[in-house]
């Protein structure tokens, strides 16, 4: 007994000294917000004001020193966020991660991120460069300080961040960039579809806008060559991994002006729809240097503030869902070395490359391009396990508006710096990609939207399918003059609105077919013009709002489909009962919206998966907008050969589909939850758990890293936008990155909330201490006035 007792006493000792280093290890590196610190590279001290929510307010006497500033607290917060970013867009995480992350390093490596920033850098505009390197210099300055006290995922992965340079924050835009483009996944997708199923078949489930041509698909299409999806399926892992989930990547903004606004100045509101990850994507921060005095929203990693406010103006950002990738079947001659262009052979560039990768040999990849662009469909490591199977498919070669000269940079701070409407326009004439629907207010009353995007001029009229390489009817002629792009000012509406809806009702050049069905823009008009003045208050409420215009235009197709049949099963009645009397919030303590979600899974199921098969549904599914928007004009249509089930001699309709889907619902909950419809409320299905890049790697530590999960109403079609994937229903991937709403009235202030907090270590109580005010709608105010912050009894830290 006596050894007994010794052992457990021992273990108990053991555990107890395990767990206090462990709480060590993971509190070394949570920052200081006050006291001195010297620091080499700064020409005067710096004061930094931290309030309670680890938001700092940067006083410096130069802009430069401010940058310096802002890149020490950037990387004080999310070093760990920044490094693996920018070694993302460099191709270098397999240094870190070994040879499962391999393709992602061949991906990017064959897109040419690193490249195309390097390529370009000695033509960025000037005027702003001294502050990029003033940030590299502030990153730097944490790196060195911070040495044998990282953040603990250095330490789990052995290894320690190498120097920052100004082109790793041009990378970390670039992979931003390349994270919202989804226009590519159409043109192989769609042609994908095409050669398995056929012309007709596609042409019905292509969603279209009538300012495009008529669907035309490109003849021959089926017998070309395979169309490989080696691509698109590395992307994807990749944005799996990376927590980069989601397809509704865009936003909700708008701005009423005094005409509207209960407080007689302009009330400008923003809420950006991205992947959900912890730590969250963005980092607030209030800026005061000798120019440069803004306030909002910065990217670790980059020096600016993206969305948000001066003294003057403030703007915010959607997404514009830009076609700006185009995909090219090319012929090369044996040896692989020339390309067949206009009846004559071309040489290709080459690029070599050695990635290093961690516990293994170095892996040398030769990256191939056209004059349009790199060979991509080589990236994935089959092409080179299994070269005789994958011969015979087609080789792509890929333009990328992301791969052309652009300088994002300069543009962003020049709109930090802009004064009025003309200076931000000029500004924003300088931004490409990601384009972005740019909406703006000024001190004066005034509001505006300009598209900030580079949009290829086309001469086809099929920009969803691959297009034929050996001539050069397809190559783009040009960019639409920024002139000639959509913008707006002073509307008579007194207010302006978007959503990653249709940009305009007619425009001579193609911009998109990958708009997000008109839920969203549609419940933001009944709001802003239900009543005449709106508040900040109101903003939030609609900041929140769960009213699905979508399930209100589908619901009717579900309630007749049972009009001409007698309902005997109780439960279905009930059903049918409450979709009758439902008010089409998607709440999560409701019943309601859970049976129609579910019901509206199977509706896709049952209506496409007989005929595509399992991997090919799961591919059109994908990217959600397209089925979204393509059912919903079924059910109008009524004539569509997809309702019949090719499995069963009877040729069902469309009521036979909307039956069986509904029937099956409920079947559904009878077996995952009981038989009584009380216990169906959405919440219960539908979560949000704020995942770290370590999730599911080292077990029990997901609890630690991770936060939540927690229920949540709405889903892709409502302005609380919380997506799930239809290909692993109902876990919430993407919503609200942040909420920004800003009164004119009251200069010195405005509101926010994060999905998480503002830092990224773990153990700091600033990790996850915004998520549940996130979850329930909550907002924070945060100071901007000088007097109020010095005297606010803020924590102070001043770099010397």
């Amino acid at each position: 007994m006596r050894n007994t007792f010794a052992i457990i006493v021992s273990l108990v000792i053991i555990l107890a000294v395990g767990a206090f280093l462990f709480y060590r290890l993971l509190m070394k590196s949570v920052p200081e917000y006050q006291g001195d610190k010297l620091l080499g590279g700064l020409s005067q001290s710096v004061e930094i004001y931290t309030d309670q929510y680890a938001i700092p307010h940067i006083y410096a006497e130069s802009d430069e020193d401010a940058a310096y500033a802002l890149g020490y607290m950037h990387a004080s917060e999310r070093l760990f966020q920044m490094d693996v970013e920018r070694r993302a867009g460099e191709g270098r995480l397999s240094e870190i991660f070994g040879s499962k992350t391999l393709p992602y390093d061949r991906m990017f490596k064959t897109i040419g991120i690193d490249r195309t920033v390097k390529r370009d850098m000695a033509k960025l505009n000037p005027r702003y460069l001294s502050l990029l390197n003033a940030y590299s210099n502030g990153v730097n300055a944490y790196i060195k300080e911070a040495k044998g006290k990282y953040p603990v995922e250095f330490d789990a992965l052995g290894y320690d961040p190498y120097p920052w340079k100004p082109e790793h924050s041009l990378i970390i835009g670039k992979l931003m960039a390349w994270e919202l483009n989804l226009s590519w996944w159409t043109d192989i997708a769609f042609s994908n579809l095409v050669q398995k199923l056929g012309e007709e078949k596609v042409k019905e489930i292509l969603p279209d806008y009538p300012e495009n041509a008529p669907t035309i698909i490109p003849s021959g299409l089926r017998s070309a060559p395979e169309i490989p999806t080696a691509f698109i399926e590395t992307d994807r892992s990749f944005r799996q991994f990376a927590g980069f989930g989601g397809t509704h990547i865009g936003s909700n903004n708008w701005v009423v002006n005094s005409q509207k606004s209960a407080s007689g100045k302009p009330i400008i509101a923003n809420d950006p729809h991205l992947a959900l990850q912890a730590p969250g994507r963005w980092y607030a921060a209030v800026i005061r240097g000798k120019n440069w005095k803004a306030d909002g929203f910065t990217l670790p990693g980059i020096p600016g503030v993206v969305i948000g406010k001066n003294e003057n103006i403030s703007w915010v950002m959607t997404n514009v869902m830009a076609d700006d990738a185009d995909f090219y079947v090319e012929k090369l001659d044996s040896a692989g070395k020339k390309y067949f262009f206009n009846n004559s052979w071309q040489d290709l560039k080459s690029h070599r490359y050695t990635i290093h990768v961690k516990d293994s040999d170095d892996v040398e990849i030769n990256v191939k391009e056209t004059h349009r662009g790199p060979i991509v469909s080589d990236i994935h490591p089959y092409n080179t396990l299994f070269p005789e199977r994958y011969k015979k498919k087609a080789t792509l070669s890929m333009r990328w508006t992301g791969s052309e000269f652009s300088d994002e940079f300069y543009a962003i701070m020049a709109v930090n710096m802009s004064k009025n409407w003309g200076e931000f326009r000029e500004a924003v004439g300088h931004y490409y990609v990601p384009g972005q629907n740019f909406v703006y207010a000024d001190k004066a009353g005034n509001i505006g939207y300009i598209c900030g995007a580079r949009l290829p001029i086309r001469s086809s009229v099929s920009p969803s399918f691959v297009y034929d390489g050996s001539t050069d009817a397809y190559d783009w002629k040009g960019y639409v003059p920024y002139e000639q792009m959509p913008s707006l000012f002073n509307p008579p509406e007194n207010y302006i609105a978007s959503a990653n809806n249709k940009t305009v009702s007619s425009f001579s050049y193609h911009i998109s077919n990958l708009w997000e069905p008109p839920s969203r823009i549609e419940r933001i008009t009944e709001l802003l013009t239900g009543k005449q003045k709106h508040s900040a208050d109101d903003f939030k409420g609609y900041q929140t709002d769960f009213v699905s215009p979508y399930a209100r235009e589908m619901t009717p197709y579900i309630v007749s489909a049972f009009n001409s049949v007698k309902v005997k099963d109780r439960t279905l009645s009930s059903t049918l009962n409450l979709f009758k009397t439902w008010n089409f919030s998607l709440d999560e303590g409701s019943q309601v919206p859970a049976v129609f979600e579910v019901f509206f899974q199977f509706l896709l199921r049952n209506t496409f998966e007989d005929e595509m098969g399992r991997n090919l549904y799961n591919e059109y599914v994908f990217m959600a907008n397209v089925p979204y928007r393509s059912i919903m004009k079924m059910l109008k249509e009524n004539n569509s050969s997809w309702f019949d089930n090719v499995n069963t001699k009877a040729v069902e309709t469309r009521d036979d589909i909307i039956r069986r889907s509904l029937i099956d619902a409920i079947r559904y909950f009878e077996s995952h939850f009981s038989s009584s419809i009380e216990d169906w409320q959405w919440g219960k299905l539908h979560k949000v758990t704020f995942k770290h890049l370590f999730h599911g790697k080292f077990g029990a530590l997901d609890d630690i890293v991770d936060i939540g999960p927690y229920s949540v109403g709405g889903s892709g079609t409502s302005l609380f936008n919380t997506e799930y994937s239809f290909n692993d229903p109902y876990e919430t991937i993407l919503g609200p990155s942040m909420r920004y709403i800003f009164d004119f009235s009251r200069p010195d202030e405005f509101y926010l909330i994060l999905t998480t907090g503002q830092s990224g270590n773990i153990l700091s109580k600033h990790y996850k201490d915004m998520t549940e005010m996130w979850v329930k709608g909550r907002y924070i105010r945060v100071a901007t006035g000088d007097r109020e912050v010095r005297n606010s009894g803020y924590s102070l830290m001043v770099l010397r």
